[in-house]
């Protein structure tokens, strides 16, 4: 297949259903872009802050997972993509068959339904930028600054907000390819790894900084013992790279060249990890070293675990307080971590805009259409969360875990497509000898074994936190069985319902 931005044989009148990436330098960064988002950067500490005796017994699962879970799908994904040239409906429903077209239909809803509720993460991201530059809520003491950001984030404000990042993320995707999304990643990723290594460097350079490093890497055999950090693990992986969302699917379908699917996955794997790990470096060890002056009867890794409002309490609630000890700089350094986790959301955001428009144009939508109703569903789908933190919470809950039924999805279609096929056919010489065992073995078996593991063991957790599994099964309990077991129904009811339709569309 011709890897340029022609139209030419193709029988589309949409230039913009093939265009491709410049190089494969730009095709990586898209895809580092779509992986290191805010969960990177606040999601990451606290999930080590469950394991107080040493970060590190989290840290080393992840690592395990990063290539037993994350990197096999988002090589799936890559080769997928890579072959069919089409969105994750019109991939699937080639693997599948048409009649099945529903199923990755599935997929595509679980990713908007993630952009809906990502586009007010990005938003207060944006807010806050803001808020530091004016230095108020580093003067507030913890429990006013929660207060404060309640208020922030439900409401009118938290509304222009994520109106505001999600016109911000289609001014890029309604450029296209080349000139919207490669420009985005090329500007924004630098400029978030940049920020990233300042903060480390303010963050290492405190005293008392190096019992925060020490921490972080420690490791607790005893605790490694059990599943928790094993299960805490899966869970950040899968979500920190988004492997099974269909986003490296939709980026590939971009790609120049037909090759380098492995080498592709690994480096946005790798990043991502890497990313995680600076981001880490820049925040525990300030923690440690700051957070006693502001509370000296909680300890670091309690501040570290500070769940708050939305799942934020760490990024904004305490951090804004802790740089504020660093004197007159810590306004400007407030300014840049916020900044950063503003880019962080904003790439992460294009991807996910990307692969709503990318199904529409798949279905016949020309680009600036299928712009105007990604930006506009997903505007209306994001209203219920941008004026409730309790349905922002409800909908973190259902469709993150519908991001891991995703990335079964994917592993029954390399079944499908046959994963030795996959390897040898689809991805060529790079997945020959110890890599592609270790591809069929994790795509045939281990993910399959794994997703079993994760939805039991974080479904027994929602009964143990509802107070038994009959509480969990109520549709109304936030972060219960009953809400995703009743919302993904009602997603696969109607999905089904449309096989046909969706049938004859992926199958132009």
């Amino acid at each position: 297949m011709q890897a340029n931005d022609s139209n030419a044989g193709t029988g589309s009148s949409d230039p913009g259903r093939h265009e491709r990436f410049s190089s494969r330098l730009a095709l990586v960064l898209g895809g580092l872009g779509m992986a290191v988002g805010v969960g990177n950067i606040w999601r990451f500490p606290r999930m080590l802050a469950k394991f107080e005796e040493g970060g590190g017994t989290f840290l080393v699962p992840w690592v395990i997972f990063l290539f037993t879970w994350s990197i096999p799908l988002l090589v799936a994904e890559t080769a997928i993509g890579r072959r069919t040239r089409r969105g994750v409906v019109g991939s699937l429903a080639r693997l599948f068959g048409a009649d099945r077209a529903w199923v990755g239909a599935f997929v595509a809803l679980c990713t908007v339904a993630i952009l809906c509720y990502y586009g007010v993460v990005a938003g207060w991201c944006g807010l806050y930028v803001v808020e530091s530059l004016r230095g108020d809520v580093m003067a507030m003491e913890i429990d006013e600054a929660t207060s404060h950001f309640v208020d922030r984030a439900q409401g009118g404000g938290a509304v222009v907000a994520m109106a505001a990042a999600l016109l911000a993320a289609g001014a890029f995707v309604l450029r296209g390819v080349r000139r919207g999304i490669e420009v985005a990643n090329k500007v924004l990723l630098p400029s978030l790894f940049v920020l990233l290594l300042v903060l480390m460097v303010v963050g290492l350079g405190r005293e008392g900084a190096g019992e925060g490093v020490r921490w972080m890497f420690r490791v607790d055999p005893a605790s490694l013992a059990t599943p928790e950090p094993w299960l805490e693990a899966l869970s950040q992986s899968a979500w920190s790279t988004s492997a099974g969302l269909g986003l490296f699917l939709v980026y590939s379908v971009a790609a120049r060249h037909e090759r380098g699917a492995v080498g592709d996955a690994v480096v946005t794997g790798i990043g991502n990890n890497v990313a995680s790990l600076v981001a880490g470096l820049a925040t525990i060890p300030a923690v440690f070293a700051l957070a006693p002056a502001i509370a000296p009867d909680v300890a670091p890794v309690e501040v570290l675990g500070h769940r708050g409002p939305g799942g934020t309490g760490l990024s904004m609630v305490w951090l804004p307080r802790i740089f504020a000890e660093l004197g007159g700089p810590g306004r400007a350094v407030a300014a840049a971590f916020f900044g950063m986790l503003f880019f962080a959301a904003l790439t992460s955001l294009i991807a996910l805009l990307e692969l709503a428009v990318r199904t529409l144009i798949d279905l016949g939508v020309q680009r600036r259409r299928a712009v105007a109703v990604a930006v506009g569903v997903s505007f209306c789908g994001g209203l219920p969360s941008a004026l409730s933190l309790e349905l922002l919470t409800n909908q973190d809950w259902v469709w993150g875990l519908g991001l891991i039924l995703s990335g079964l999805i994917f592993s029954l279609a390399a079944r499908r497509a046959g994963a030795g096929e996959l390897r040898k056919t689809w991805i060529g010489p790079e997945a020959s000898g110890f890599v592609g065992g270790w591809l069929d073995l994790v795509l045939r078996f281990a993910i399959p074994v794994q997703f079993v593991l994760l939805i039991g063991w974080w479904f027994t957790q929602s009964a143990a936190d509802a107070g038994g599994v009959l509480a969990a099964l109520r549709p109304g309990e936030r972060t219960g069985i009953g809400t995703c077991l009743v919302q993904w129904t009602a997603a696969f009811a109607v999905l089904f319902f449309l096989r046909r339709r969706l049938g004859r569309a992926a199958s132009r």
